[in-house]
C-alpha cells in the first residue's frame, strides 16, 4: 500500500501517461502504477546510488521489467520517449534546476511536483516554462501536509492568487485553515515595530479567507 503522499501523485496519472519518476527513493510508486497498469510506461531515476539500489531490489522482487537509471534529474534520460515527469520530496530549487533545460522539456505535456518548500516561486517560474497549475492534492500524513501540483503544457498563466494560494477547494479547508493559524500565531510573536511584516500577515489572511468563502458559495 502506498502512503497518502504518494497515493496523491498516483491520482494525477492517467493510464497513457509515459512517466519518469525522478527521485523514485524506494521505487514505490514506480511499482505500482506499473504493477497495476496505471500508466503506459515508467522509469525509474535517483541522483542517490543507494536509494537507486533499495529501488533496483524492491523491482526484483516483484519481477518488474522497470528501467532504472542513476543520474541527476533528467541528465541521462531521453526525455523524447516520455512525456509525463514526477518529482517530489526536493525543494523548490532543486527542482527548478531539474526542469532547467529546454530540450529535456520539449516532449513533456505533464509535470507532477511535490515541493517541500517556497511552493510561491515553484509556481511562479512554471507559469514562465509554460506551464498552467491545473490541480493541487493536498493531504496530511506524519504531522505534515504534502502539496501535490499538476502541472499542463499550456501558454494560460495563473492568476496572481493561484500563485500565491494554490487550487482552492473545499476539501482542503483544514490546511488552509492551518495556514491562517500559523500567520496569526506569527503576527502575535512579531514586535510592532515590525509593522511591514505584520500587515503582509494580515493582509494574507484576510485574502485566503475571502478566498475560502467564495468557494463555499460554488
Amino acid at each position: 500500500m502506498l502512503s497518502r503522499r504518494l497515493e496523491s501523485i498516483k491520482s494525477f496519472l492517467k493510464k497513457n501517461d509515459k512517466v519518469v519518476d525522478v527521485g523514485c527513493d524506494h521505487g514505490y510508486l514506480s511499482i505500482e502504477v506499473f504493477e497495476n497498469k496505471l500508466c503506459q510506461s515508467v522509469i525509474a531515476t535517483d541522483i542517490n546510488e543507494s536509494a537507486l539500489d533499495r529501488a533496483k531490489k524492491n523491482i526484483r522482487e516483484k519481477n518488474l521489467p522497470i528501467r532504472t537509471i542513476l543520474t541527476d534529474g533528467l541528465k541521462n534520460i531521453s526525455t523524447k520517449d516520455y512525456d509525463t515527469v514526477v518529482i517530489s520530496g526536493m525543494g523548490t530549487n532543486t527542482i527548478l534546476h531539474i526542469l532547467d533545460n529546454e530540450e529535456k522539456i520539449k516532449s513533456v505535456k505533464k509535470i507532477i511536483l511535490q515541493s517541500n518548500n517556497n511552493r510561491v516561486k515553484l509556481r511562479e517560474e512554471l507559469n514562465k516554462l509554460g506551464f498552467y497549475l491545473t490541480d493541487e492534492n493536498i493531504v496530511y500524513e506524519n504531522k505534515k501536509y504534502y502539496i501535490t501540483m499538476l502541472y499542463i503544457k499550456s501558454n494560460e498563466k495563473n492568476t496572481k492568487e493561484e500563485i500565491k494560494y494554490g487550487i482552492i477547494k473545499k476539501e482542503h479547508f483544514a490546511y488552509y485553515n492551518y495556514v491562517i493559524t500559523s500567520y496569526e500565531n506569527i503576527i502575535s510573536k512579531l514586535p510592532l515595530k515590525r509593522f511591514k511584516e505584520r500587515h503582509a500577515l494580515k493582509k494574507s489572511i484576510k485574502e485566503l479567507k475571502k478566498l475560502m468563502k467564495k468557494e463555499l458559495k460554488k
